[in-house]
């Protein structure tokens, strides 16, 4: 059997039994298809049930995929059938057999071959040919609790040999699931579930979140945090109310934060902190990494935050990057923020706020075991990208030259400097983070 498939004929097996008892006892299917596959998505309708299962079947009856051996992207055997490239256009007449009741979602294997020989098949493949990072890699942490297949899929995505990828799990997380990131961990030299900084040579790191999806290819990304220049790319926005809790000093003496106060001034030490609300995912350069690790002690500061009965994550790193007196690396100023002016665009993250129809936010659903086909095709774009040369877009450097903190980072110091907090360009949509 085809490696990249990750189903031996035992599944086959279980996938024929459980298509022909869909059909034949509907009252139980429910409870059938929960006994093989309990992250199958519930929602869907028997019929449709039945159907992924017989497409999985067709897969795997067609014999082994001839897709590596071509040096193309190899999809799941739930997603063969799929044209990722009608998807992609948004070929609306297709896109109605993929989505809504006719979604595909992701069947959890249960029996996942988790050996290393596997691991590196699925991630890394014999034939794959990587180009040298300018900037020596980048480093990934993620918070996970849940969805391995999902995790390795954005490791497969966003691999080199010269990046790292750092997870913290979190308490929830069910024991297969630790099992299998320790597997993860020790199968690939760059892939830690420890402290990354005392690692190689990688310029920024990317803090994403269980199920955030990676749009751009390893050469994409190099070359963004190479425009950034050092600046970090952090969501900042006014403080949110009532997510800090009441009666809490936030000055950087009472919360000891500088390992060596001397070194810094009086009036900075006992100044309350400007808070900022924002996101938890972002892209820190290294040098203000070594600042958070090694300059100062986050305790108190964290101890505080986690009093917060809401949304404490996202005001953490948002707060360090807009107090400039403060003085992490790459940070930026809350002078737009005072002004009444947006300032900041973050790129790291999209996002998109809509209080009308479902219709109008599509992304919410983005999960795995309600529809997979949109995460697969967007890894068989970034593959297509990072390793058969294509190229459908221009790039947009001078989106990123001109944003608004990399402009501050590279001229604040100037004297006589003056910030324009607006820029020529507006938000990324939707089609600008797979365009």
């Amino acid at each position: 059997m085809d490696r990249s498939f990750g189903l031996s004929y035992a599944k086959i097996g279980i996938l024929l039994l459980s298509v022909s008892c869909v059909a034949f006892y509907t009252v139980t299917s429910t409870e059938f298809l929960a006994l093989f596959r309990p992250n199958f998505d519930m929602t869907l309708s028997v019929e449709r049930k039945a159907f992924v299962y017989e497409k999985m079947i067709e897969a795997l009856r067609n014999g082994p995929s001839t897709c590596e051996e071509e040096g193309l992207y190899c999809k799941r055997p739930e997603t063969q059938h799929v044209d990722c490239g009608r998807v992609l256009e948004g070929d609306k007449t297709y896109l109605q057999t993929l989505t809504g009741d006719n979604r595909i979602p992701l069947i959890t294997d249960p029996i996942l071959n988790m050996s290393c020989s596997a691991i590196n098949s699925r991630i890394r493949p014999r034939h794959l040919h990587f180009e040298p990072l300018k900037l020596g890699g980048a480093a990934f942490a993620r918070i996970v609790y849940t969805d391995y297949e999902f995790i390795e899929k954005q490791v497969q995505v966003s691999y080199h040999p010269q990046n790292l990828f750092c997870f913290a799990i979190d308490k929830k997380a069910p024991r297969e699931f630790h099992d299998n990131m320790k597997s993860l961990s020790e199968c690939l030299p760059n892939i830690i579930l420890l402290p990354v900084i005392s690692r190689r040579d990688w310029s920024y790191l990317m803090l994403l979140q269980n199920h955030d999806v990676i749009t751009k290819s390893v050469y994409e990304l190099d070359r963004i945090f190479d425009l950034l220049g050092g600046a970090n790319d952090v969501s900042v926005s006014p403080e949110m109310k009532r997510r800090r809790t009441k009666n809490l000093k936030w000055d950087p003496k009472s919360l000891k934060m500088f390992k060596n106060e001397s070194e810094i001034d009086t009036r900075i030490l006992n100044s309350e902190l400007t808070m900022a609300s924002g996101y938890v995912q972002g892209s820190l350069s290294r040098a203000a990494v070594e600042w958070l690790t090694q300059k100062v002690d986050l305790t108190n500061y964290i101890n505080q935050w986690n009093l917060s009965r809401y949304g404490g994550d996202e005001q953490f790193i948002p707060t360090f990057q807009m107090n400039a007196d403060l003085g992490m690396p790459g940070h930026f100023t809350d002078e737009c923020i005072r002004r009444g002016e947006p300032g900041a665009i973050e790129i790291t993250r999209m996002t998109h706020w809509w209080d009308g129809t479902r219709e109008s936010c599509a992304s919410k659903t983005m999960i795995p075991s309600f529809d997979y086909s949109i995460v697969e095709c967007t890894a068989e774009l970034i593959y297509n990208r990072t390793f058969l040369g294509q190229v459908n877009y221009d790039f947009a450097q001078d989106y990123y030259e001109n944003l608004v903190p990399i402009r501050y980072h590279k001229h604040h110091k100037e004297p006589g400097y003056v910030l324009n907090c607006t820029s020529d360009y507006e938000r990324f949509k939707y089609q600008d983070y797979i365009n």
